[in-house]
């Protein structure tokens, strides 16, 4: 089973039945209606699968997504999307907005 990890849980998501994630686009990695190990900093906590996949660009992150993915604001979001990922280039990368169901 693929795992995707979290260093920190954001905005208490993981407690949550449905969480979502912003991650780098990866169509192998990421697939509709498959299932994942969830790791909290590299500790197993649960199961989960992915029930939705919206494609976006750094630009299109706005207040309602970064507040209900990272609990904090756009600017604030961004700023941690930029220290996770310090490489990328904003105008052209594009990441998932990940949607998931804990099993």
């Amino acid at each position: 089973m693929d795992v995707i990890n979290f260093s920190t849980n954001w905005n208490n998501k993981l407690d949550c039945k449905c969480f979502t994630t912003l991650r780098l686009k990866n169509p192998k990695k990421y697939q509709l209606n498959k299932q994942y190990l969830i790791n909290l900093k590299k500790n197993p906590i649960k199961k989960a699968e992915i029930i939705g996949i919206k494609t976006i660009f750094f630009k299109d992150i706005n207040e309602y997504i970064a507040h209900l993915d990272t609990g904090y604001s756009l600017e604030e979001t961004k700023n941690i999307l930029l220290k996770m990922y310090p490489n990328i280039k904003t105008h052209t990368q594009p990441f998932y907005f990940i949607l998931l169901k804990t099993i």
